[in-house]
This record gives structure tokens, sequence and C-alpha cells, in this order.
């Protein structure tokens, strides 16, 4: 996260001042519901009420079974189906929290599932109760919804033997199937309001996960080599614990090489790689010399500006003599001509290639398309002034360009060449602004960044490559700031060597990144905050991150993040922080995604952490995969796959069908002081570096395993800590590997 040291030590204040409230919940009796003090008896709900005309009038409503055609009424405290059309069959559907309540407009009381009878109830409730709130799966006004309880997430209202129940069961069947039909007139809507940006189907294959990406990578250690293999590790402070399958190649002299051989046709080069730092801690040049069936063919240029990162865990001074070095690693990458598929590729120290020693972790072959070219309606930077590849400052012009497209109604083009900002970012609003591609039209320089002021801010195929060398959280150096509002886009977009990718504030709905890379960053790659909300980053790769690699945080005091989604991403060795985090908000998805060598934090983490609003509705992570993640900081392991209720509850948990390979310490932890209401299905956790699945003794609340395997951990497969008195473990079916009676 953007502002984690800052966070943390708030984090550690709040915490202190929670002590009082904590110990007061821990005052609740042992027989107590989880959702609240159900032993109590809450004061009985009045059949009407008098409306003032600031309230909101709800809908009224009949509640009819899809496959019987019968109608939900309240008989005796409970809820029963029949052709019955009095008031007893008419329920008003309140909005509270993000989700929906039903109170019954005969009694006044409400559709609940608190004493989990074996029955539905209809009862008096208190108003902080999770049991009486439900969500839509569906809209309502569109045709039949599945009615999903917010407490035991897992379970749906159906009907079987004509009796009205709740269980984990099939919503695609009509007995699991509502219509509401409207007996006021009020237009009914879903459980979040109609969003002002629906996000289209993905294009990635069914069935895959991770960015469908152009390049084939070669990891240095299973390569041919003369040099050394480092020994994997993850201790904190080497190299190989921030390589790539924690081992790389290092080359300690003249002749030294790696080698394999092109799968296929490329023309370019990403080589990822660590010389040393100088001893100022500006860095160093040098050059490694690659060669194709045995012919040099060019120098790669390399430099350790952008790497070597001192104060260990919680810093990232650039002054070498603070010690705790870390954060090694940067990339190359050059088109090279062409390379043919089965031709042999080497990267090799000859006589004139200077540096002490190469670390080579992997390289990346890719065959670039040629260069776009303008569009009509298009004006060039060039026509504006800006002059490529002569060192000479182009942003009045690039900005010039910006207001006169907006003024005109026509996009920015970016020619082919590297264009310098050194003085000022770029405001953008209602205008496009493409390159020829992200491998030849870059914008470069400590200002090289866009300001997204207003909507339809569109880029598309250029590079962003800044001249950040540390990280400072007063100065914005972002490839992309600001709200951007409805309607913007970024694709085949390529961020490098700035703090943070993309920081999305407020009023921010609709924004949709796909197709692009972010690498070799001081922070996040991107940050949905503020409110965010409605957006998604698909298809785009990250690496080396220098915190949250993808992070939904929705700050307290700002509007809440709702129904944004990360899927089909490949994230790639972020040196501290997550993969992915969701940090509050409402119906936010984690979804088809892959995640590799996280050092320091959980590969995902779902948190109520950094001041963050409540969470609601329903925050789903599924089909994800999670290798060798997980990773030591703040004197704490971190497990690969972390829900951590720190700061409030998180209800509302939906996990399935994550695998989990190799993490450095538990693969799956629940920890933090409040309740947690989740679901776990089709979880394979194997080869944890400590336990399989780890359990916190602070924590509350209730979750269901179901199909979860483990197996090969190092200590043991399940290791619960978890108090009995508060925290209900629920085993459904297939557990294998950890389940105890």
């Amino acid at each position: 996260m953007y502002r984690r040291l800052i966070c943390f030590i708030l984090l550690l204040l709040l915490l202190a001042g929670c002590v009082g409230t904590q110990a007061d919940r821990a005052t609740v009796e042992p027989d107590t519901s989880p959702t609240a003090l159900a032993s109590l008896t809450p004061p009985p709900a009045t059949a009407t009420k008098n409306i003032s005309p600031t309230e909101t009038v709800f809908p009224v409503v009949r509640i009819k079974n899809a496959e019987t055609g019968t109608y939900l009424y309240e008989q005796d405290g409970q809820a029963q189906l029949g052709d019955v059309s009095d008031e007893s069959s008419f329920w008003v559907v309140e909005s509270r929290q993000g989700a929906k309540r039903f109170q019954n407009k005969a009694s006044g009381n409400y559709l609940s599932i608190e004493h989990l009878k074996q029955y539905v109830e209809v009862i008096p409730i208190f108003p902080d109760w999770m049991s009486p709130r439900w969500t839509f799966v569906g809209d309502p006004a569109q045709g039949s919804v599945v009615i999903r309880n917010v407490w035991h997430n897992w379970q749906i209202l159906y009907v079987e033997d004509g009796q009205v129940k709740y269980e984990n069961v099939s919503d695609k069947n009509d007995n699991a199937r509502w219509f509401l039909e409207s007996v006021d007139g009020v237009t009914l809507t879903a459980s979040t309001p109609t969003p002002m940006f629906v996000i289209p189907p993905s294009t990635n294959p069914v069935g895959s996960r991770g960015a469908n990406v152009p390049w084939i990578e070669y990891e240095a250690e299973h390569e041919t080599t003369n040099g050394e293999i480092l020994v994997p590790d993850r201790t904190f402070g080497t190299i190989a614990s921030e390589s790539s399958g924690r081992s790389a190649v290092r080359l300690n002299k003249a002749g030294a090489y790696v080698q394999f051989t092109s799968q296929a046709e490329a023309n370019s080069v990403v080589v990822r790689f660590v010389i040393p730092d100088s001893e100022d801690g500006k860095g160093l040049e040098s050059t490694i010399s690659l060669y194709v069936d045995n012919v040099f063919r060019q120098k790669i240029q390399l430099t350790s500006r952008y790497a070597w990162s001192y104060g260990g865990e919680e810093e990232t001074f650039n002054i070498p003599k603070a010690g705790g070095a870390h954060h090694f690693y940067d990339e190359a990458r050059a088109l090279v001509s062409d390379i043919p598929a089965g031709a042999t590729v080497k990267l090799q120290v000859d006589e004139d290639d200077t540096a002490e020693y190469y670390v080579i972790d992997l390289i990346d072959l890719e065959q670039v398309a040629p260069p776009l070219t303008k569009p009509d309606d298009f004006i060039s930077i060039e026509e504006c002034g800006a002059v490529p590849n002569s060192g000479q400052d182009a942003g009045v012009a690039i900005q010039t360009c910006i207001y006169k497209a907006r003024t005109e109604k026509l996009g920015v083009w970016i020619p082919v060449g590297t264009f310098e900002s050194e003085k000022h970012g770029f405001d953008v609003e209602g205008v496009t602004i493409q390159g020829a591609g992200m491998w030849y039209s870059t914008i470069h320089g400590k200002y090289a960044r866009f300001n997204c002021t207003g909507d339809n801010c569109r880029f598309a195929d250029f590079a962003i490559l800044g001249e950040t060398i540390l990280r400072d959280d007063k100065s914005p150096e972002n490839g992309f700031n600001g709200s951007a509002g409805t309607g913007s886009q970024l694709e085949n977009i390529w961020v490098e060597h700035t703090k943070v990718g993309f920081w999305v504030s407020g009023g921010t709905n609709g924004l949709v990144i796909k197709n692009s890379r972010f690498r070799n960053l001081f922070a996040d790659g991107i940050n949905f905050c503020n409110g965010t909300s409605n957006s998604v980053v698909e298809n785009s790769h990250f690496r080396n991150s220098g915190d949250d690699a993808l992070a939904s945080w929705s700050p307290k005091g700002d509007p809440v993040n709702t129904g944004n989604v990360f899927r089909f991403n490949t994230v790639q060795i972020p040196w501290r922080a997550n993969c992915f985090a969701v940090y509050g908000g409402k119906d936010n998805r984690i979804e088809d995604n892959l995640c590799y060598d996280v050092v320091t934090y959980p590969g995902i983490l779902i948190a109520q952490q950094f001041n963050s609003n409540p969470f609601e509705g329903t925050t789903s992570v599924q089909r994800n995969s999670l290798i060798r993640a997980g990773g030591p900081m703040f004197n704490l392991e971190h497990g690969a796959l972390k829900i951590w209720s720190a700061q409030g509850e998180i209800p509302g948990l939906v996990i399935k069908d994550v695998l989990i390979d190799s993490p450095t310490f538990s693969g799956l932890q629940l920890d933090g002081g409040y309740s947690i209401s989740a679901s776990f299905e089709n979880i394979d956790i194997k080869n944890a570096g400590t336990d399989g699945i780890f359990l916190s003794s602070r924590i509350s609340g209730e979750a269901l395993f179901s199909f979860i395997k483990v197996s090969d951990s190092a200590k043991s497969n399940f290791l619960n800590y978890s108090p009995k008195l508060k925290f209900t473990i629920n085993f459904g079916e297939g557990n294998v590997g950890w389940q105890f009676p």
C-alpha cells in the first residue's frame, strides 16, 4: 500500500485505542449468538410506522418461489410457503448497509436465521444483527434472483418438500430462485445500486488463470550455464529471496554465460538482472553481451540506478551506509532484430562488460509487431514542438497538444521515439492519448506522469519510464494519478521506474485497465482508492512492485469502493507487500489470477485495516493460484492467503477454487480481533513452510470449509488456536488431510 508505513503506525495507535472496545466484546456470554446478544429479546418491531418526508419509502413485495409458484408468508414466527395473498405475504424490502432486510408487513418482524433453527425465522431483531441481512444475486426487476444470507454467505433460501429452508445448495435450480413482485408499485433494485458502468465479460480463455502474454519467459537457473546457480532462499535481504523461483544465476567473470534455446520467433528481449550499487547509492552502468547462434548481436545496457534500497524491510532509503540492503533487481529491455525459433540465445560476460558480477534471473523473448501509424483524427506532439530522442524537455509541447486536442475534439499522437518530461506532469480530461506501441513510443523523465482530471481519459500503446530512485510518499511520482471519472481506459501501457503505476482516486466509475505492464516500482502497481467503483484490471502483468501490485483500498470518510474486479492478471515478485489486497468496501472480486514469489507479505490479503470502510455485500476470491507466497514483515509470519480482521469485522467472504503451492509459512491464515464470516471451498494447499491452515487465537465468527485438501506441510496441516466459544468451524464434505472430528 502507498503510505503503508504511515498507516502501520496509525494502526498501532488505533489498536491501542481499541483495547476497551475489545475487552467489552470479550464479556459476551459464551452461549450468545455470534451476530449479537441473541439471548436478549429485542423490542418488537411495529407493524407500521410514520415516514417523515426525508425517509426512504421502501418497496413492498410478494416473494414467489420459481419452482412452486407459491408465496413466502409468516405464520407463528416461521417463513412458510403457500397460496396466500393477505398482508402476511407482504414484505417491506429495506436497504441496510449494502444489503436488504425483509420486514413482514403484518407483524413487523424480519426474515432471519439468527438462531440457526431447522426453519427460516420471522422474528424481532436488533439493528446490528447480520443474520436478517440478505443480498440478491441477479436483478429482481429483470427476473428471478437468488437470495443469499450475509451472515452465512454460503447459505441461500430454497424450497424442499414444501418447506422454506436455507443451506449451501445449487443456485441454478428453480427451487432456489425467487421472483419479487411489487405490491405498491415502487421500483425494485438489486442489493447494490444499478452501476454507472457494467464491466464487460472477459475475453481470456475459460479455465485459464493469469494474463495471456505475448512473450515466453526463460528462468536462468533452468537453462545452460557455466555460472553459479544461487541456492534457493527466502531469507529477507538475500538476492535469491527476490528471484523468480527463489533462485537465479550469478556470473562472476569474463566468459561466464547463461544460454537457452528460443521456443518461438522473437525480436526483443527483457533481462531481469542485478549488478552492484555504487558506494554513494547513485548506481553503476554496465553492459552484458547478447549472442544469437554464437554470433554477437549487441550489448544490453544495464544500470543499478533504480535498484538497491536500504534500511531493512520497513525503509527504502537510497543510502548504502544505512545497511539492510534489499530491492536488488531491475530490468533492461531492447529491440534486438530477428531471433529465429530454435536459435541459441546467450547472455555472456565479455572482457569489456565491466560489472564486478551479474545476477541473471530471467529473460523474456517477445515478437513485437511493427509500430502503429497515426490515425487521421489525431494531432502529433511533434506538431506542437516535441522532438524525439533529443534529450530536450517536451513537457510544454505535450500539454499544448492535449489542450488543443480537447478543444478541437482530436486525439493526441505520440510517435516513435523517446520524449522527455522534466518539469511537470500532464493534465488530461476528455482526450485520447495514443502511441505507436509500448516498445516504440516513450515518455521519459521524473515528470513522466499523467493526471486524469475528469471523464474519458484514454491512454493506449505507449510507455512511461520514470526516474524514481527512492520512495517519497510526499511526491506523486506515479505514472497515472487522479480521478478517472467515467469512460476512462488504459490499454497496452507499460509503466516502469515510477513510484506507483496508477493511483486511482475518488469519483472513478468504470475505469478499465487491460493488456498492460507495471514493473520495477517503489510502491503499488495499481491502487483503487477513495471510492473507486465498478472498475477492472485485467490481462495485465506486474513484476517487482514495492507495495501491493493490485489493491482496492476504501478509506473511511470517502465513498465505498464497490464492484471492483482484478481478473486474469499475473503478478511476479512484489518485493514488498502483496500480489492482491482488498481493504474494506463492497462486492469486490479477485478472480482468475496468478501470483508468484511474494517476498514479505501474503499473496492475497483481505483485511479490515488502514482505517477502511466496513466490508459489505460479498467479497469474492475465486480461481486464483498462489505460488511461493507469504513472507516475514513487521515481526509477523504472513500466510499465503490471509484474512485479517485487524480493525473490524469481515463478513460476506467467499473463497473458492484456489491453489496454494509452497507458501513460505502457512497456506491459509485467519487472524485479527474481530469477527470473520467466510466460506472456503475447493482449496488445495501443499508444501506449506509451516502449517497448511493456521487459525489465530484472536479470531471470532464462523467459517465453512468444504473440499479443502492439505498435504505435505512442514509442521502441521492444521494449527487451530481459534477459541471454540467465539469461532465456529463448520466442516462441509470433501476435506482431506486436515479435518479433525
